[in-house]
Formats: structure tokens, sequence, C-alpha cells
């Protein structure tokens, strides 16, 4: 079978002196550490102010304006493609689910990400990460595995630490409410049905069943089962890209019906077949 060669990340080191720069991004996951220096930031009509050793994730086409004396930043940006492969060698080495957390870290952290650090040594591993990227990155290496590792730790170290945030933060009698705790559990149990179902969920957690939707909605801003089905779609993208895996293999590890249930929601809601699809990564075209 043949595999895709993984889309390149881009890092770019930037130095300001007296100056401003705009970044926007079109990439999936965007990081900006913040190296040495300090200054201000503006973006969505608020105005922070960054310090070393900040570290901001970025959301697609979201613009920021950084404005500084004499801070140098590392600007890391992962394509799609790039993620997809770090998913699948975490699920080869069971590492850490928190790599499926990236929306949802994308979406509420960009402005807290260099406060979420619970520990100085989290911190200064996360520098000396994000580092060995950038060094790796300017050696135009060809093997993309420490980088491709060093942005998994990275990711993990990350989510780790917004979980324990945001347990600390809640009061008392609502810590099962952390949406982060959640969705941990929702994708440690996905190829396990029953314990994915509303009711269940919402017992092991403490919540109404009638609550749950509308919290899970609130804080993720998409419907519990809408959040499932593209997750576990996702899911089968990434054995189509990447894996020589049959379709009713799929279906019955990712707990579809059968395989034509499976190609029919995957032909709605990604316009074409799992066939289709896989033949279009691998660059093939269906017989007629």
């Amino acid at each position: 079978m043949k595999i895709l060669p993984v889309e390149r990340i881009s890092v770019k080191e930037i130095k300001l002196c007296h100056q401003e720069t705009a970044l926007k991004t079109k990439a999936i996951l965007s990081l900006i550490y913040v190296v040495k220096g300090n200054g201000s930031l503006t973006y969505d009509e608020h105005t922070i102010s960054f310090r070393e050793n900040k570290l901001f994730i970025i959301p697609q086409h979201q613009l920021y304006q950084f404005k500084s004396e004499n801070a140098e930043l590392i600007v890391i940006e992962c394509p799609i493609e790039f993620i997809d492969r770090i998913r699948l060698e975490a699920d080869r080495i069971e590492s850490c689910e928190n790599l499926y957390k990236l929306q949802y870290i994308s979406n509420n952290y960009h402005a807290r990400a260099g406060c979420i650090f619970r520990s100085k040594d989290d911190e200064r591993f996360a520098e000396a990460l994000i580092l060995q990227v950038a060094r790796e990155y300017k050696n135009k290496t060809d093997d993309y595995l420490i980088i491709r590792n060093c942005i998994s730790i990275l990711l993990n170290l990350i989510a780790r630490n917004i979980i324990e945030s945001e347990t600390s933060e809640l009061p008392q009698n609502r810590k099962a409410f952390s949406i982060m705790k959640i969705i941990t559990y929702i994708q440690e149990h996905i190829k396990e049905k029953e314990k994915t179902r509303i009711p269940v969920i919402a017992d092991h957690f403490g919540i109404s069943g009638n609550y749950f939707g509308e919290y899970f909605k609130q804080q993720t801003g998409v419907s519990y089962q809408d959040y499932l089905l593209d997750y576990r779609l996702k899911l089968v993208e990434t054995y189509l890209r990447y894996s020589s895996v049959r379709l009713s293999e799929i279906a019955y590890e990712l707990q579809f019906s059968d395989e034509s249930h499976l190609s029919k929601l995957f032909k709605k809601h990604r316009n074409m077949t799992p066939k289709e699809f896989r033949n279009k990564v691998l660059g093939k075209v269906d017989d007629i």
C-alpha cells in the first residue's frame, strides 16, 4: 500500500525590534512561543501583554498583531495531514488521547495557553520541545520523526495542564463538569458504544441526563451527537488514509452497524464514499 508523504509543518523565527507583525494562519493548529522579550498583542479587539516563555495557540483565520521592542518568536504551523499522522502514531503506541482535543484547545485557550502550565517543570519542558522543533526544521532534516514526537508530547503537555487547570478552577461540587474530562472519557471509550450513550456518560459524571446535551453544546459549540459522529468519521478517515484495513473491519472496530451503514454516513457527511476517499488520498482513479 502506498503511503503518502506527510505534509510539512512550517516553522518561522521572528525578531521584533521596535516594530509589529501581523500573523494569520490557515493551519488547523498554530503555536506561537515567545523565546525572549515582552510586548503586547491584539486580537479580536482585545489587547493583552506577553512575556518570555508565553505560549499562544492561534485559531484558524484569527488575526494577531504582535508589537515589541525586543521580542523573539517561534511560530509553528501544523496542517491537518501532519496532525493526522501524529494521531495515527499515537494510536499505534497507545499514547494519550489528549491529542484528539485539538479543536477544543484551539478554540478556547489561545489567550490563556501560556498561563495553563501548572508547574515550572512543564513550562521548561515545553520550551525545550519547541526549541528542538525549530532546530530540526532549520537543519532541513528529511526525518520528521523527532519533530512529530516533539509536537505530540507538547500537545499532551498542553492538554494535561488544561485539564488540571479546569479542574482546580471549578467549585468543589462541579469538578466532574470539566468538559476536557468528559471529552477524555468519550474518546477513551469511543469503541464501546454502550459507554458513550448519554444516560451512561451523564451518570458517570453525575450530570443530569437532560442537562448533559445542553452543557456539552454550550462548552464545545456542537451537539453531543454531532461531535460523536464527526469524531468517529475522523477516525475512519485516519484508517483510510494511513492503513489498508478493510472497511468492514473499520466499521466493526468503531461500532458502526455494518459496512453499508458506515458508507452511507461517510457519503452524507464527507460528500464521497470511503473508497473514493481512500483512492483520492492515494492518488488513484477508480476503474470505469
